[in-house]
């Protein structure tokens, strides 16, 4: 089953199209259903609020780079005390009724996202009150201290050097090229005050591992670069492949300084790789190296 969706994104991708029919492919398989929101609110509350403990939020300047499609962490940091949030994606993928559909699920569930903020409830409350009524995206964003830029490179931000407090990105340095992850990197450490920090997260494992559940997480890793690069690097499925080793060797090329860390390896993958031919690309590697399937990282420079 996997093959048909690698056959049928590959189709989408040469389509004019191809991103919208994608997008509402995502709807009819409930990707923005009430309860996969909820928990992805919640679950990124609680990353932010693990940044928090390494960066002041209250009146602080976050560049984020991914905006998505419902801009839940750039509306996320609003509630979280960001003085303003620079958000940056290739396309303009936000939709109103997404984000509005965000506001009004943590409005609805506030006693139970709250805990996760740390933000008193009262406070909360004010700043999602300002985030009503309004009747256009462009209004809603504003309202929220959100500065979309899409289309637009976060590489070439031109915001002031040493002008950021957070550089964020969630489950963006996968989906983009080698050398753009780089400049991305370079661009981070050009922006950021002495004092910030950078937060990366990043899926390393196959995707298509959550459609089909005979796939690995690390089945990709089989397939032959130009065979992977033909079907699955394209506008709408790309993954670039990179270990967390390569991606943590890359940072620390850059004068990283790591300060939290957090991997995950599931052992059936292990014994997978036990059995498993791996492709050229990935010689030199041990098996606990090529299993990480999730890396979330705090650093700075």
């Amino acid at each position: 089953m996997w093959k048909l969706k690698v056959l049928i994104q590959f189709i989408l991708a040469l389509l004019p199209a191809g991103e919208r029919i994608n997008h509402l492919m995502q709807i009819i398989n409930r990707s923005h259903s009430n309860d996969e929101t909820l928990k992805n609110t919640a679950n990124l509350a609680e990353k932010i609020r693990i940044i928090g403990e390494f960066v002041d939020l209250e009146g602080s300047t976050v560049v984020e780079v991914g905006t998505g499609w419902d801009a839940i962490s750039a509306i996320l940091f609003y509630l979280m005390g960001t003085r303003t949030c620079y958000t940056y994606d290739h396309l303009p993928h936000v939709r109103f009724k997404l984000v509005r559909k965000i506001v009004n699920q943590i409005e609805a569930h506030i006693d139970s996202i709250q805990p996760i903020t740390s933000v008193p409830k009262s406070i909360l409350t004010a700043r999602l009150a300002r985030l009503q009524g309004k009747n256009t995206l462009k209004e809603l964003l504003a309202a929220g201290n959100i500065n979309y830029q899409a289309p637009n490179d976060a590489t070439q931000s031109g915001l002031p050097n040493n002008s950021v407090d957070l550089y964020y990105a969630y489950a963006v340095l996968e989906h983009v090229p080698e050398n753009i992850v780089d400049a991305i990197i370079i661009e981070a450490k050009r922006v950021l005050k002495e004092q910030g920090r950078v937060y990366f997260a990043i899926g390393l494992h196959d995707h298509y591992a959550g459609f089909d559940a005979n796939v690995s997480k690390i089945n990709f890793l089989k397939y032959p670069e130009w065979l992977w690069s033909f079907f699955v690097k394209n506008k709408i499925s790309y993954h670039n492949r990179l270990r967390g080793k390569q991606f943590l060797d890359l940072f620390k090329s850059h004068g990283a300084r790591i300060e939290w860390i957090n991997s995950k390896i599931d052992p059936a993958d292990l014994e997978v790789l036990k059995t498993m031919k791996i492709d050229r690309r990935f010689d030199g590697m041990t098996h606990e190296e090529l299993a990480v399937n999730y890396l979330e990282l705090i650093f700075s420079f």
